[in-house]
Formats: structure tokens, C-alpha cells, sequence
């Protein structure tokens, strides 16, 4: 069971998908009061409605997403600004500005990366950071590349373009391709570097 909590300008929500999450975040106040529920016809199905939800950190705040995995976390996001949609028939689609995501494996072990712009995507949970991506493990390991994709389903990251992995051993690999483990202990890298 996954779940998604975002905070933006201080405040926190848990549960319906972070872009529904973002929209509380969004400070507009309500036009009054709402009217009292209607119960659905029968028969009827709830319909999704598109939502679209810009973020703006400030004053030293950031926008905060953090996805969990039955109750493990698996990364938490802060970046300056993030743009939200949410289609009536697709997941909701974020695109973020200077995000810094911290990745967790299984066992506690974290990579950091840092990119210019990076899109989260609730369909396939995936996240992918491009604009040149730099990232390092807890155990010393880093990596740069053009583009990082985690795959929220394996677990695994992706990287494309001018990849450069340097392992705690001084050990360098240079590719155009990385697959490896959060952790980027069980990796391959292929393609001669450009």
C-alpha cells in the first residue's frame, strides 16, 4: 500500500495522492460554506475531477513530498516549487524545480541526488530528475549522469548520458547506461562514455 504526504508553506496532508494533497496546500480560502452532501444515486460512480496545483516555497520553506511503501519510507522530495496536475482518467503528474531527493532501500541505506527539474508520476511511481543529475550514497559512493529515473516499483534507478559512478574504493565506471540498486552496489553501466 503506498501513500503520499505533502506539505507546502507549513502545512501537512496524508492519504488522497499528492496532488489532491498540494490543492490544500494551495491558501485559498473557501467561497462559504458547503452544502450539506448528497448521497450518490443509485447506481452513479464517482468521477475524478482534473485538479491543477502550483507550489511556491518561500521565506525558507520548500515543497515537501515524501512516498511510503507500507508505512517504509522510500524517498522524501524538497524542492522550490512544484506543478501538479491530476487528470480525470490518468495518476497525477508533478513537475518540480530544483529538487533534492533523498532515496531509502530496504535495509536504511540512502542516496542523495540533486537536479535541476525533475517530473513524479503516480501512475508507474516513478520519478525522473534531468538538467544533469548528481547524486551520493550514505556509504560514499557518486554518481552524475544526464538523466536519473527511479522506478518506484523495483526500486531501482536508471541513468542515461554521460554517466560517471565512483565507487568508495576509488573504483571509476563511465557509460552512457545505469541500472543499479538504490544503494548503487549492484549496478551495471554500459555503452562507451561520450
Amino acid at each position: 500500500m503506498r501513500s503520499n504526504s505533502v506539505a507546502g508553506g507549513g502545512k501537512t496532508l496524508a492519504g488522497l495522492g499528492f496532488a489532491l494533497a498540494l490543492a490544500g496546500c494551495s491558501g485559498h480560502a473557501a467561497a462559504g460554506p458547503s452544502p450539506s452532501p448528497r448521497p450518490p444515486a443509485p447506481g452513479a460512480s464517482p468521477t475524478q475531477v482534473p485538479i491543477h496545483v502550483e507550489t511556491r516555497g518561500g521565506n525558507g520553506e520548500y515543497v515537501r513530498i515524501v512516498e511510503t511503501v507500507r508505512g517504509r519510507k522510500v524517498y522524501t522530495i524538497r524542492a522550490l516549487s512544484g506543478d501538479m496536475v491530476r487528470g480525470a482518467t490518468t495518476g497525477a503528474v508533478g513537475d518540480l524545480v530544483q529538487p533534492h531527493i533523498t532515496f531509502v532501500d530496504k535495509g536504511g541505506t540512502t542516496t542523495i541526488a540533486d537536479a535541476p527539474k525533475a517530473r513524479i508520476t503516480e501512475r508507474d511511481n516513478s520519478v525522473v530528475m534531468t538538467g544533469g543529475v548528481h547524486a551520493h550514497t550514505s556509504s560514499g559512493s557518486l554518481l552524475s549522469c544526464d538523466v536519473l529515473t527511479y522506478n518506484g516499483n523495483t526500486e531501482r534507478f536508471e541513468g542515461e548520458g554521460h554517466v560517471q559512478l565512483t565507487a568508495p574504493n576509488g573504483l571509476v565506471m563511465d557509460g552512457r547506461h545505469l541500472d543499479g540498486d538504490v544503494k548503487l552496489q549492484d549496478v551495471n553501466v554500459t555503452g562507451s562514455a561520450e
